[in-house]
């Protein structure tokens, strides 16, 4: 039997507000895994609340919503305690004939990577990386399942 959480339980396990929750939800930042019954309130899933704190955090780092969401919203590769997720700024190799490209024929835009803290100098040693923000997952997750009461 999957657990199931309240949109309470999930604000406080990502150290949001319902109002936030909702926000995000109505906003296609956030796609829980449940849908909408109606008359019911949805019930949310681990995976949820950890896709959600790791939104969080990137939002409390400065990144946007709308640019954080494109990249926690499936955690595939995820390694356990040892993780970062490492969101970058850089250019991507493009057609002279786009607009918005420079005279390199680059545009910028961002990737995310799934990384061990041992491995970040390669990103921060790349000199086509311009920024970039990273969430130590493990973290995350032991703060998430503190929250809800999971072993």
């Amino acid at each position: 039997m999957t657990q199931e959480f309240t949109i309470q339980q999930l604000a406080d396990a990502a150290q949001l507000t319902r109002y936030q929750v909702e926000a995000w939800i109505s906003r296609g930042h956030f796609k829980p895994e449940n849908p909408v019954e109606p008359g019911k309130a949805r019930k949310y899933t681990y995976k949820d609340a950890l896709n959600l704190s790791v939104l969080a955090d990137f939002s409390r780092l400065g990144l946007a919503p709308t640019v954080a969401s494109m990249h926690t919203a499936n955690l595939f590769g995820y390694h356990g305690e040892d993780s970062l997720l490492v969101i970058c700024q850089g250019p991507a190799r493009v057609s002279e004939t786009i607009e918005l490209v420079d005279e390199d024929g680059e545009i910028d835009h961002t990737f995310g990577h799934i990384t061990r803290p041992s491995e970040l100098w390669r990103i921060v040693e790349d000199r086509d990386i311009r920024s970039f923000a990273a969430i130590n997952l493990g973290h995350t997750e032991r703060r998430v399942k503190k929250t809800l009461g999971i072993a």
